[in-house]
């Protein structure tokens, strides 16, 4: 059975973001296959995140900081895409309100800053980077 990833996307997302936070849907046609949502939470409109998710991996990316994460999952089984979907917008959520704390550091060979997030959901340390990320399995 097909997996319908959007309509899962915006069930998950549906279920953590209330009314509180305003969800836009950012699917593009030009990759069928890949479906997303930009979220503010209302009263702390200067974070904002992003949650795409297509059938072998979903991400989850801060516009402001330029860090992400992203997860993959093969299977077809659409329960177990729906638990790595919410974990991502666990901690979307826990970033809008928040949460977390941002580590800066200088860049070696350019100028300007990289900026690292370390947040904990769950009892569990997320770090989103520029190019690389860690979450727990």
């Amino acid at each position: 059975m097909t997996i319908d990833i959007r309509t899962m996307l915006h069930r998950v997302v549906a279920e953590v973001f209330d009314e509180k936070y305003v969800v836009v849907d950012v699917t593009s046609e030009d990759n069928p296959g890949l479906h997303g949502v930009h979220m503010f939470w209302r009263p702390n409109e200067g974070r904002t995140a992003r949650i795409r998710a297509s059938y072998e991996w979903m991400d989850a990316f801060i516009p402001e900081l330029n860090v992400q994460t992203i997860l993959f999952d093969y299977d077809d089984v659409e329960e177990e895409k729906e638990v790595q979907v919410r974990k991502l917008c666990l901690v979307m959520r826990a970033y809008l309100q928040g949460e977390g704390h941002i580590e800066k550091r200088r860049q070696l060979f350019r100028r300007g800053e990289v900026a690292t997030l370390r947040i904990q959901v769950d009892g569990h340390e997320w770090r989103l980077g520029r190019s690389t990320s860690s979450s727990p399995g």
